[in-house]
């Protein structure tokens, strides 16, 4: 009997050893799950081949990543109604998204041109810029540019091939850490201020005196928009606090080539009379939204 006891706990010691193995195993897999990554066709590369290329270095030792097959982006792409569109609201960029059926998703632009410097003489000019998107958030996860000049279209080519490759460097970081992204993304995307009361502007109760600004501001168009030619709208929730001072400035359409940054910088030099309800100054949020030519 005693025998036959021992034996019992030895196979119970046994299976529970499987069951852990088969646990670790498990949870092993899905922490290691590769992340579902589109790449979609850059404006201005009209044969494709920065994309490929692009694609080629997605598939190249990177496990962390999956890549969606490039006929069944298109597909998605043409049933969501896309334009190639670089200036996404975040409502916009997760409906692109999800059409995708990714989890982060890569637009950008692309130049290689050949420009006159005088009369008989001429260079070449490249540059690439490019967005990692968060499906979940909508947001711009990271913006890339680079700009570069040379004599000859090789030289330019080569340039540009290897910005590209940075990018995609860096942005393969930004992706093995995509979870934590998320993490951080869904902490800050809770409301703009869980401190105080804040009235939104479009649903504001009746006797709400809005804030009063003293000036008006212009953000800056900055070089790597006027290299790219960017026309572009970003849009900000802002809170106006009840102290005259700015408070949480979030981005709801993004543009990239600095100009989210410049728009940002912008909205929190202003300077205003606080809103004011029943006689009693709050806080106030409202969306300000910039347009840049």
């Amino acid at each position: 009997m005693l025998k036959e006891l021992l034996l019992l706990k030895r196979q119970s010691i046994t299976i529970a050893k499987v069951m852990l193995f088969l646990l670790a195993s498990a949870f092993s897999s899905i922490s290691a799950q590769a992340m579902q990554v589109a790449i979609l066709n850059m404006v201005g590369d009209e044969k494709g081949e920065f994309t490929q290329l692009l694609r080629t270095e997605a598939r190249r030792n990177s496990p962390e990543i999956s890549l969606i097959d490039e006929d069944q982006t298109a597909v998605a792409l043409r049933g969501a109604g896309y334009s190639g569109s670089l200036n996404l609201s975040r409502d916009e960029a997760r409906a692109l998204g999800l059409s995708l059926g990714c989890d982060l998703f890569v637009i950008g632009k692309v130049l290689l041109a050949r420009r006159i410097d005088s009369a008989d003489k001429f260079y070449f000019e490249s540059f690439a810029a490019m967005f990692l998107i968060d499906t979940r958030s909508g947001r711009l996860l990271k913006f890339l540019f680079a700009d570069s000049k040379a004599d000859q279209e090789k030289e330019a080519r080569a340039q540009l091939i290897a910005s590209l490759n940075a990018h995609w460097q860096v942005f393969k970081e930004v992706i093995k850490d995509a979870n934590v992204s998320a993490q951080k993304v869904s902490e800050s995307s809770q409301s703009l201020t869980s401190q105080e009361e804040v009235i939104d502007l479009d649903h504001a109760p009746s006797g709400l005196a809005a804030p009063v600004f003293y000036q008006r501001l212009k953000p800056p168009y900055n070089d790597q928009a006027k290299l790219a030619a960017i026309t572009a709208t970003v849009e900000l929730d802002v809170v106006f606090q009840a102290d005259g001072r700015v408070g949480k400035v979030e981005i709801v359409r993004w543009a990239g080539f600095g100009l989210d940054e410049s728009a940002v910088a912008t909205v929190r030099q202003l300077r205003f009379k606080p809103a004011e309800l029943n006689g009693r100054k709050v806080s106030v949020r409202a969306r300000v939204q910039y347009n840049f030519r």
